[in-house]
């Protein structure tokens, strides 16, 4: 089975740079290897939409025309990988406007910019704005392991890949209902990602409609002095006390 555009697949990786640095990874025992490995991620194939931007570009453009189960190796260049390395991204601050000590290594956040600090000299530091890993060119080892055609493997899919998370929903005729977790409510990624959830889903045959709704549940309350427990009549021996 050919892969083409649009497709759901589930994808295994290695990404590395040129020096043989992994620095992503879908197996655990390879992020082990190179210490990578994160505790709260979770491994195994990655379930991605081909042509979709789920990956860099240069990997997703290598998927279409492959076969299902086809291993390979892909390498990136720069501008369809993490973009090129940009001078004016990277600045001079005086080591002042920092409100934590920052050093050599130190990622910081400035006006909404996320940045890695470089190096400090004359109290001033000289911070890194691009992208991780930009202007590196890049290899994937790849595996296409499955193609999803299920509908409801889909839609259980978009939802694993906007949050990381297996999410209630269910699929009624063209209707699409997603139950939003209560730790949800206050959660700008999740926010901003809702859109992009139902136009990602509608683009699916036969979808026509996406409903977000949140469900609260009276909890039951004990009435007022009724006794946690029945107590066990006095006996005999009891009494005599």
């Amino acid at each position: 089975m050919v892969v083409q555009k649009g497709d759901f697949i589930k994808l295994s990786y290695t990404g590395k740079l040129e020096n043989g640095t992994v620095f992503d990874t879908t197996d655990a025992n390879v992020a082990k290897e190179y210490g990578i490995y994160n505790e709260q991620a979770s491994y195994g194939p990655e379930t991605v939409v081909v042509g979709k931007g789920f990956v860099v570009q240069g990997l997703d453009e290598d998927l279409i025309g492959k076969d299902v189960g086809y291993h390979g190796t892909v390498t990136v260049p720069p501008e369809k990988g993490f973009g090129l390395r940009r001078i004016d991204q990277i600045e001079t601050i005086p080591v002042k406007k920092f409100k934590e000590p920052v050093k050599p290594g130190t990622r910081v956040n400035i006006g909404g910019r996320s940045g890695m600090v470089e190096s400090i000299a004359g109290g001033r530091a000289r911070v890194n704005f691009n992208a991780p890993f930009a202007g590196e060119t890049l290899t994937y080892d790849y595996t296409i392991d499955a193609q999803i055609e299920n509908r409801d493997e889909k839609v259980a899919a978009v939802l694993r890949m906007y949050t990381g998370k297996d999410i209630e929903h269910a699929i009624s005729d063209g209707r699409v209902t997603i139950e939003v977790p209560k730790d949800f409510a206050f959660n700008q990624r999740w926010i901003l990602a809702k859109g992009a959830i139902a136009a990602q889903m509608m683009e699916q045959e036969g979808i026509t409609e996406v409903v977000f709704q949140e469900t609260y549940k009276k909890e039951e309350r004990k009435e007022a002095g009724a006794p946690a427990a029945e107590e066990a009549p006095a006996t005999g021996e009891d009494k005599k006390e």
